[in-house]
């Protein structure tokens, strides 16, 4: 048997100006990202930086959408959630703009749930 030793690492050195973790809520983004379970690695931007999963200021916090351009010929984009794909937003350039917070450049999934409450 191995005796594995690791070092010591304070959590303020793996924090990031470049990055943030978010909690993944509900189930609108199932099965790719699991509400209560999952985290997405952020990129803060205030920008459109292509199609992909982007956190957004939906009015009542902070909530993931997948976001593409539309093709309506206008310029817009297309909000929607896994779970909610019925459920689609078209906004134009500047208002997602305004409200953008972040784009997903990592899911993090969870293998053992028992550690992240404490009891593993």
């Amino acid at each position: 048997m191995h005796d594995l030793s690791f070092p010591v690492v304070a959590p303020e050195e793996v924090l990031s100006d470049r990055f943030r973790v978010h909690a993944v809520k509900g189930n609108a983004m199932e099965p790719t990202l699991r509400g209560g379970r999952d985290y997405a690695l952020l990129a803060p931007v205030s920008e459109y930086r292509g199609e992909g999963v982007y956190l957004v200021d939906a009015g009542a916090g902070l909530d993931l959408f997948c976001v593409m351009n539309s093709v309506d010929g206008k310029g817009g984009l297309v909000l929607f959630q896994e779970n909610r794909r019925d459920e689609k937003y078209h906004l134009s350039l500047e208002k997602f703009e305004e409200l953008v917070a972040g784009i997903v450049v990592a899911d993090i999934r969870t293998r053992d749930e028992r550690f992240l409450r404490g009891t593993g």
